[in-house]
């Protein structure tokens, strides 16, 4: 796995590798959806619940961010989270 991060002058990036299993193309958009796994069968090599980027994702977007993925099969994910570096809470109104 690898983390790089970088900044400019009204945001901070950080990117995520890794080299997993990848995900197909048509399963993209469901990682962010709570529960969801890209691996369903019994005998899966993966674990987890399928929250943590449904948290990640409304997390980043509450601090008015946005997080994207880029991923092939067997090639691995690069998740990239780029969030404002000045932050202010919305108004109720």
């Amino acid at each position: 796995m690898e983390l790089a991060v970088c900044y400019d002058a009204d945001q901070i990036m950080l990117e995520v590798r890794d080299t997993g299993i990848g995900i197909p193309p048509e399963h993209l958009e469901r990682v962010w959806e709570p529960f969801q796994q890209v691996e369903h069968t019994i005998t899966r090599t993966v674990g987890g619940t399928g929250l943590g980027l449904a948290v990640t994702r409304r997390l980043v977007e509450m601090l008015g961010g946005s997080v994207t993925i880029r991923s092939a099969p067997g090639e691995g994910s690069t998740f990239t989270v780029r969030l404002p570096l000045r932050w202010s809470p919305p108004v109720d109104g």
